[in-house]
C-alpha cells in the first residue's frame, strides 16, 4: 500500500497567540508521513520565537516580508513535496483524525483533485461551537461554498491548474477553487470534521474587502448579465444581514437559518477546548 505523502502549509503573521496550538495539531497527527511547511511574512511580535521552538520537527521555515496571504501560500507551494498539500492558517487547528481520514479518502479516490471536508467554527469567548453540513462544490458558481481550512489539493493539481492569484487579499481561495471547477476538477467529499476555524481569523474581519473581491470574481468568470445577477444576489445578502444586525433581529433570523435554511449537524459548549470540544464532536458523530 503506497504511503500517501501530505505537505501542510501555515502561513503567519503577528499570530504568537494561536500559532503553538496550530504547529502542535500538526505535529500530533498520526500520519507519519508529513512535511510541514511554517511560511511567515516578516512577524515582529514573538511569532518566530515560538515557531523556532518547533524548528527541528518542521520541514522548511521562512519568514521574509510578502505581497499577502496568497502569496505566502504560493511560497509554500514551491517547496511543497507531497502528493496532496493542505493549507492552514496560524489561528486554525486540525482535528486529531484529520490527516488519517483525508489520506484514507485519498486512497480510496486516487483521481480527486480536491478534498474537501467541514470544519467546526469556534467562539473561543462565548466557548460555543457549530458544525454546519459539508459543503456543495456546485455552489461555487456564487459563493465561497467549500471550508477552505478543511480543503486538501493534490500536487497534481497545483501543478495542472496553477497556484493562487497574489492579487487577492481575502478571497483568492474562492477564486481559486472556482478555477478548478470550471475547469472540471474533480471534488471528493470527506464527510467528518477536519479543522477548527476561529471566528477571529482574517476573512471573518475583512467583509468588506471581500465584497470588493467578489464582484471582481464574479466579472472575471461569468459573462456580463449573469455576474451583475449574481453581484446583486450577493449584496441584498449583505444588506440584509445590515439591517438584521441593525434591527438587533439577526439572533432571531439565526436560529431560523440553523433550524431550517442550513440546519446545524452539531453543535456544543466546552470549557475545555479544545479537548472537550473534540471529545463532543465524536460523541455526537457516533450518534448521528
Amino acid at each position: 500500500m503506497k504511503r500517501i505523502k501530505i505537505s501542510i502549509i501555515t502561513a503567519s503573521f503577528n499570530a504568537v497567540q494561536t500559532i503553538g496550538g496550530t504547529i502542535e495539531s500538526v505535529l500530533s497527527q498520526k500520519h507519519d508521513n508529513l512535511e510541514y511547511i511554517v511560511i511567515d511574512g516578516g512577524s515582529s511580535d514573538g511569532t518566530m520565537d515560538v515557531v523556532d521552538r518547533y524548528k527541528n520537527q518542521l520541514s522548511h521555515v521562512l519568514s521574509e516580508p510578502d505581497r499577502g496571504i496568497y502569496d505566502a501560500f504560493n511560497k509554500g507551494l514551491h517547496l511543497a513535496t507531497g502528493d496532496i498539500i493542505g493549507i492552514l492558517n496560524a489561528d486554525d487547528f486540525y482535528a486529531p483524525w484529520a490527516l488519517e481520514t483525508v489520506a484514507s479518502a485519498y486512497r480510496n479516490n486516487p483521481d480527486a483533485d480536491v478534498l474537501y471536508g467541514k470544519v467546526v467554527s469556534l467562539d473561543e469567548e462565548q466557548k460555543k461551537w457549530f458544525v454546519y453540513p459539508l459543503g456543495n462544490p456546485e455552489n461555487l458558481v456564487c459563493c465561497m461554498s467549500l471550508s477552505h481550512p478543511a480543503i486538501f489539493v493534490t500536487r497534481k493539481a497545483y501543478e495542472q491548474y496553477g497556484l493562487f492569484d497574489d492579487s487577492f487579499k481575502c478571497s483568492g481561495d474562492w477564486d481559486f477553487l472556482l478555477r478548478l471547477y470550471l475547469a472540471g476538477a474533480s471534488f471528493c467529499p470527506v464527510n467528518d470534521v477536519l479543522t477548527a476555524f476561529r471566528t477571529s481569523g482574517m476573512s471573518s474581519r475583512l467583509f468588506q474587502a471581500q465584497l470588493t473581491e467578489n464582484r471582481k470574481i464574479l466579472q472575471t468568470y461569468f459573462e456580463p448579465t449573469n455576474a451583475f445577477k449574481k453581484i446583486i444576489k450577493m449584496h441584498m445578502k449583505h444588506w440584509g444581514r445590515i439591517f438584521l444586525k441593525k434591527t438587533r433581529t439577526y439572533s432571531i433570523y439565526a436560529t431560523y437559518r440553523d433550524r431550517n435554511i442550513y440546519p446545524l449537524e452539531m453543535s456544543g459548549n466546552d470549557n475545555n477546548l479544545p479537548d472537550g470540544m473534540w471529545v463532543s464532536i465524536r460523541l455526537q458523530s457516533f450518534q448521528r
